[in-house]
């Protein structure tokens, strides 16, 4: 305990700040991860850190801060966390300086923005009054969603998802019969976009909140194909976890209950299928089964050749499974499997394969296959395609845990000095030492 009560977001936040530490400055000290320093800054006085980290918070106050710092502390959590906020929004619309030396406007410490907060409180019920709308509004309303994540604009999804989901939650309430049932369809595919925007920003707990909430309204409305979708971020979100087995079992119990005859499948639903088929032979992959993972590529792959390349018109607002899918998927199963020369095979298969394929999706092929790269010991390949990942999608690459890691890697195996900044590693520095 410190001054007799627990830790909260604001607080922890308050100690990063009077110590003069970056967010991967503090959270390496405490021992935690950047997303969850990120949370706090996110949450403030709504977030308690877990007891084991209320410890660690302690000892670093205690043995780690200057009388400075704690004067710092102490004045800071004075003012209040009213003016802390304030003062942080303003700073967020500051010209980025954190850059040295690149061609790569790199994000300094994610800003505290009031929209993920909105957001967060929209998804525990705090819903503020707002008009319902048409049934034209709606589908439009999913689609645009849908769109910023696809396109890696998570600033601006952020934005419009509290309105969105506000809306969507009224005209649910003030619906009936068929009207109803389609509300109840868009509101649980914006609860969907929901999770996924929340996956990649760490909240992984809110996350399963937004799933369970769009899984139960599906099922409400009898879309089993909708529900299906959902139950891929399900298994997608267990993986994220760690619970590969639980994963597994997920995606293929899923997939086994909408299996199509794909002679007359409409396309939403092999593209919905065969996507659940990916996350089982992910959650195999990383579960050391390799060849069950490649069982599950298979199907993926007969899935997949049932599909036209194009991906700008997918059957499923959740969903760019197509032809490459499999391939890309085994990119990952190879490299996992040590066969680095056999994934690198598949990764040109799928950079030549579909049309207006999505940012996020692209990229994070592209980081696969550098880390198939790194891999092979072809360190420049690996850079050149770090490089076309971030340019590509900044804001979502910058999320991505295994972006920081690979370029750490690069960077260790040149034994180069490491940059000491609050910012995913400079790869345009990074490719000039190597």
């Amino acid at each position: 305990m410190v001054r007799g009560r627990e830790w909260t977001g604001f607080e922890a936040s308050v100690l990063q700040e009077a110590m003069r530490k970056s967010v991967r400055e503090f959270a390496t000290m405490l021992g935690v991860e950047t997303t969850t320093v990120s949370n706090w800054r996110a949450g403030l006085s709504s977030v308690r850190p877990r007891s084991n980290t209320q410890q660690i918070l302690d000892t670093t106050f205690r043995l780690h801060a200057t009388s400075e710092d704690r004067e710092r502390f102490d004045q800071l959590i004075s003012e209040g966390e009213v003016e802390w906020r304030k003062r942080h929004r303003s700073r967020a619309h500051e010209p980025n300086s954190a850059s040295i030396h690149t061609d790569i406007a790199l994000p300094t410490d994610p800003p505290l923005e009031d929209n993920m907060f909105r957001l967060r409180r929209v998804l525990i019920g705090s819903m503020p009054a707002t008009k319902p709308s048409t049934e034209r509004e709606s589908t439009s309303s999913v689609m645009h969603i849908w769109d910023l994540f696809f396109s890696a604009q998570f600033s601006e999804m952020e934005r419009a998802l509290p309105a969105a989901l506000a809306s969507a939650h009224a005209t649910v309430e003030e619906s009936t019969g068929e009207l109803r049932r389609r509300a109840s369809t868009s509101l649980a595919q914006l609860l969907h976009a929901s999770s996924n925007l929340l996956g990649y920003a760490g909240q992984t707990d809110l996350a399963s909140l937004a799933l369970l909430r769009a899984d139960v309204l599906a099922a409400e409305s009898g879309d089993s194909l909708t529900r299906a979708a959902i139950k891929g971020s399900q298994s997608w979100l267990l993986a994220k976890n760690s619970m590969y087995d639980d994963a597994v079992a997920y995606a293929e119990h899923a997939a086994a209950e909408i299996e199509p005859r794909l002679s007359s499948a409409t396309p939403r639903q092999i593209a919905i299928w065969g996507e659940l088929l990916c996350y089982a032979a992910f959650g195999a992959s990383r579960a050391g089964d390799y060849r069950e993972a490649q069982r599950f590529l298979r199907l993926c792959d007969a899935a997949g050749s049932q599909l036209d390349d194009v991906y700008t018109g997918r059957p499923e607002v959740s969903n760019v499974f197509g032809r490459t899918s499999a391939a890309s998927f085994g990119v990952i199963n190879e490299t996992v499997a040590s066969r680095p020369r056999e994934a690198l095979k598949l990764a040109a298969a799928v950079s030549g394969g579909g049309t207006g394929i999505p940012p996020t999706l692209q990229s994070r092929r592209l980081l696969n296959v550098a880390q198939a790269h790194i891999h092979n010991r072809e360190d420049d390949a690996a850079v050149d395609t770090l490089r076309d990942a971030y340019m590509m999608a900044p804001e979502f690459v910058s999320r991505i845990p295994l972006f920081r890691a690979l370029t750490n890697d690069l960077k260790g195996r040149r034994g180069l000095q490491r940059l000491e900044l609050a910012a995913p590693p400079d790869i345009s520095k990074l490719s000039d030492d190597l």
